[in-house]
This record gives C-alpha cells, sequence and structure tokens, in this order.
C-alpha cells in the first residue's frame, strides 16, 4: 500500500465516479440489466484500483463515502424497480408498497410488530450473554446488566450507521479492554466471538434447511430452473454444514486446528495464514472449557435464529395472509448472511433486495417482502435505541460496579481520562502479542 497518495489515484477515481454515476441514473430508470452489472463492474474495479494508490487516512475517509452512496443507490435501485402488481401492470416497488399500505390493519400491525420487537431484543440479550460467557472465560468479569449489556446496545446503536458489524465489534471490545486493562484477553474472546458467530447463523440455515425448501423451489422456479433447488439445498448444506461441524470440532478439539496450520499454514495466503493464527490462539486459550464454548454457540444460535423470526412476525403484522414460519426463517436466514457481508450501512438495500429475492412469492410480492425486510429493521433497531441513551451517560467517569481479572478487583488507576488514548492502536499491539 502506498504510503502517500499517487497522483494516478484521481483519474482513477474519476473513472469510478463516472461510471457509478450511470449505474445510478439507470438505478433511477429502474433498469438493472446487464448495463447496470457493466457499469456497478467498472465503478468497483476503478475504485478498487483508486483506493490502493490513496494515502491511508484518506482511503478510509473514501470508503465511508462510498458506502454511503452504495447504499443510498441501492436504495433507489430497489424502490424504482418496476414489479408486476396484477392485470398485465408493472409498478415500481415504492407504488406498489404506497398501494398496498390501505389494507394494512392498524392493530395487527401493532400487535405483531410489538412481538417482533420483543423477540429481537431477546436475540440480543442471548448475544450478550454469549460475550460474556466468553469474557468470563478469559477471567473478565463485568455486572452483566449494568456493564456487559448496555455495551452491547451501545454498541448496536452505533452500528446502525456502519457497515457490517463494526460498531458492536468495536464498543464491545473498547469497554471490555479500557475497563480490565487486559487488552489480550478481550481481543482473544472478541476474536472466538466472530468464529462462533457466524457458526451459530450458519447453523440455523441449515437445521431449518429440511423446513425451509420450498423457498429453493421458488427462487429456482422463478429463475426458470426449478431443477436446480436440490442442487442449491445440497451446496447450502455442504457448505453450512461443513463450516459448522469443523468449528464444533475445533472448539472440541483445538488441536485439530492447530495441526492444519502447522502441516498447511506455510502455503496459504498471508492474510487467511494470519487470521487462522489469530483464531488458533484464540481456540487455544479456552482449552479445557468446551462446556462455556458450547453455551456460547447455543446463544449465537438463539441470536441469529430469533432474528430470522422477526421476519416472519413482521409478514404477519403487514397482513400477509397465510405467511409459513419455517420458509421464512429459512429464507432469512439466508438474508442475514448477505446483510452481513454487504458493503451497505447497517446492510440497508441489501436487506430488502435479498428479501424479495427470496420471499416475494411467500408473502405475496416483492412490495411486501420490502416492506416485511424494512419492518423488521425497525424492530431490531427499536429494540436497541436505549443503546443511544446508554451512550449519552457514559461520561469520562463512568465506571463498572466492579471489573475483576482472575477473581481480583481492579482500581481503574491506568484510566486517565484527561489523556486521548489510541485504542487502535492497544488493540494492533495486543492482537500482535497475544
Amino acid at each position: 500500500m502506498a504510503e502517500k497518495t499517487s497522483p494516478l489515484a484521481w483519474p482513477a477515481l474519476g473513472i469510478a465516479a463516472a461510471a457509478f454515476a450511470l449505474l445510478t441514473w439507470d438505478a433511477w430508470l429502474g433498469r438493472l440489466g446487464l448495463t447496470a452489472l457493466a457499469w456497478l463492474t467498472a465503478a468497483s474495479l476503478a475504485y478498487w484500483v483508486a483506493r490502493r494508490l490513496l494515502a491511508a487516512g484518506t482511503r478510509q475517509r473514501l470508503d465511508m463515502v462510498a458506502k454511503a452512496l452504495f447504499t443510498v443507490v441501492g436504495m433507489i435501485a430497489l424502490l424504482r424497480h418496476p414489479v408486476p402488481v396484477g392485470d398485465g401492470v408493472a409498478l415500481p416497488i415504492y407504488d406498489a408498497i404506497v398501494q398496498y399500505l390501505p389494507y394494512v390493519d392498524a392493530r395487527t400491525f401493532v400487535l405483531f410488530g410489538a412481538l417482533a420487537m420483543l423477540i429481537k431484543a431477546v436475540g440480543v440479550v442471548f448475544s450478550a450473554c454469549g460475550w460474556h460467557l466468553l469474557l468470563v472465560g478469559q477471567g473478565v468479569r463485568f455486572p452483566f446488566w449494568s456493564a456487559v449489556m448496555t455495551a452491547f446496545l451501545i454498541g448496536r446503536f452505533i452500528g446502525t450507521f456502519l457497515p457490517s458489524t463494526i460498531g458492536l465489534d468495536g464498543y464491545t471490545l473498547y469497554e471490555a479492554g479500557r475497563y480490565s486493562n487486559q487488552w489480550s484477553r478481550a481481543v482473544t474472546a472478541k476474536a472466538l466471538e466472530k468464529l462462533i458467530g457466524i457458526t451459530g447463523l450458519f447453523l440455523g440455515m441449515v437445521l431449518t434447511l429440511p423446513f425451509g425448501y420450498q423457498v429453493l423451489v421458488d427462487v429456482t422456479g422463478h429463475a426458470g430452473r426449478p431443477d436446480a433447488a436440490p442442487l442449491f439445498a445440497a451446496l447450502i448444506a455442504l457448505i453450512g454444514g461443513g463450516i459448522s461441524t469443523a468449528v464444533i470440532l475445533v472448539l472440541v478439539w483445538p488441536v485439530l486446528l492447530t495441526g492444519v496450520m502447522t502441516r498447511f499454514g506455510r502455503l496459504l495466503p498471508g492474510g487467511v495464514r494470519r487470521n487462522l493464527e489469530s483464531l488458533t490462539r484464540a481456540v487455544g486459550a479456552y482449552r479445557g472449557q468446551v462446556g462455556l464454548l458450547f453455551g456460547v454457540l447455543f446463544a449465537k444460535f438463539i441470536t441469529h435464529f430469533t432474528t430470522a423470526v422477526v421476519y416472519f412476525f413482521t409478514a404477519l403484522a403487514i397482513g400477509v395472509v397465510g405467511a409459513q414460519f419455517w420458509p421464512i426463517v429459512f429464507g432469512s436466514t439466508i438474508q442475514i448472511l448477505g446483510t452481513i457481508l454487504a458493503p451497505t450501512i447497517a446492510g440497508e438495500g441489501a436487506r430488502e433486495a435479498l428479501q424479495a429475492l427470496l420471499l416475494s412469492k411467500q408473502l405475496g410480492g416483492a412490495a411486501q417482502a420490502v416492506l416485511s425486510a424494512a419492518l423488521g429493521f425497525i424492530a431490531a433497531e427499536a429494540a436497541t435505541l436505549w443503546g443511544g441513551l446508554f451512550l449519552l451517560v457514559r461520561k469520562p467517569g463512568w465506571r463498572p460496579a466492579f471489573s475483576r481479572v482472575d477473581g481480583q478487583q481492579v482500581d481503574y488507576a491506568w484510566i486517565d481520562d484527561r489523556e486521548p488514548v489510541d485504542f487502535k492502536a492497544r488493540i494492533a499491539a495486543a492482537s500482535a502479542g497475544r
């Protein structure tokens, strides 16, 4: 990577901006075809070249702008995409939604919307429990409700405005390291949480596959290839089941991962090798705590399962007649994975597009699918809006009621609220020294 911005970065950035402008115009006109795909490919490649030639600080700022623009244009493309509404008539999705809204019963909406928020809140508590257990496994213990849970809500609140899970992971790691002064332990716990978290999602996908198989039949049938449904099911079972099985085996026998690194570590690309080495150290740090690790896996499975269940209740909230539990839950697990991987702010646009692609038939149309997905996002954020209030009261002088490391209360003497601390450097140093 270049230390200073190269003059060649700006022409490449100009090409990316021009291609993206043409893509935006096609999105506004509702034209999502090969031409739009070509503009997207050109913009992505040019931007990839440009960002490699930019200075690190400029690159980070530009990435945030690019993700925000991608989110906005993605929503435009989605909402202006024409969908059939009957009698040979096609309307942009936003018009179809407006036409559908009068059919939503207010009492039904409030009842099932409230249940969706409650279910999501349960999932958030389980996710925080998983993080709490991982810290306990490292000998670090905070009050659950007043410290761990509130940090989780703050992280989710911040993450609403950031791509992927950056806000949640970053803030919970920050508080754990700051108030325990055990950065290496906190980083170890976070590395393992990421591995177990994605495993919980894959596990939910595989377990609900037999009951939600009809979703794959619907999607492949709409594409004119109904015979491809068994192949997609086999791929999901193979990939999701393989990852879940491999992680479970590693949690039970950490020596398996160590053996793989010993035999094949030198053959792996540098980035992959470093990530696997980090995971190897993280798993090894929990040797002999199999019960605790399976408790974390169960908590993360419940987290993702309840998130998928939210979309069943949002479908009921908007009056989808005959909504089927298992197909909606299964389709939503795939959507959740896509949302995590999508380079958009809080998964916006990707969530609604994937729900429309996967569950339009189950939910009675693309408009209902988009509306259900958007309501699911609102239900999730409503369950964590308290994080904004907790963030306001996290004054510099705030401390957890207790912070115990290996059973001993710490005295917070290392915290100097007057001096700014480079927590990125602390985390990087802890990661390198584990």
